[in-house]
């Protein structure tokens, strides 16, 4: 769905009152297209947190994880080093934002990794992840995943 012309932010905005798991992007002409989330965040390279194990990703700068919560629910996400990594030599940090970008939690640091346990409302979150290393000096095998629990309460 595209939206153009005058009046086209105030239009989106009241569309997007009454839309969920839609996103809002301006285009180069000045349009607003209406894109879900889902899309959204696969061309962004944005990606989504399962429940469970994530899929493993290189420790780079941040990367960043996407999801909604539907209901009150209590989450728990552990960051985990793949084999190969040394804790001695990596730091990873993690942030959660709500869907306004306010910092929800900050995972607690235990030996290079993150932790962290919290109640949520509903709404939509990001998970950042930020590694940094300690040696200056990355490897192709340095890699890491997360574990995420999530119960409804």
């Amino acid at each position: 769905m595209t939206i153009s012309g005058k009046g086209a932010a105030l239009v989106t905005v009241l569309l997007l009152g009454g839309m969920g798991d839609v996103v809002a992007n301006e285009n180069a002409k000045g349009a607003v297209t209406l894109d879900p989330i889902s899309v959204v965040a696969e061309r962004d390279g944005v990606l989504q947190l399962p429940e469970g194990p994530s899929e493993h990703q290189r420790i780079m700068d941040i990367d960043r994880y996407v999801f909604d919560i539907e209901e009150p629910t209590r989450m728990e996400v552990r960051s985990h080093l793949w084999a190969a990594t040394s804790p001695n030599n990596v730091v990873l940090r993690g942030t959660l934002y709500d869907e306004n970008d306010n910092v929800v939690a900050e995972g607690r640091s235990m030996g290079g990794r993150f932790a962290f346990d919290r109640t949520l409302e509903p709404g939509y979150y990001a998970l950042d992840v930020k590694g940094q290393f300690l040696s200056g000096t990355q490897g192709g095998s340095q890699r890491y995943y997360l574990t995420t629990r999530m119960d409804a309460i």
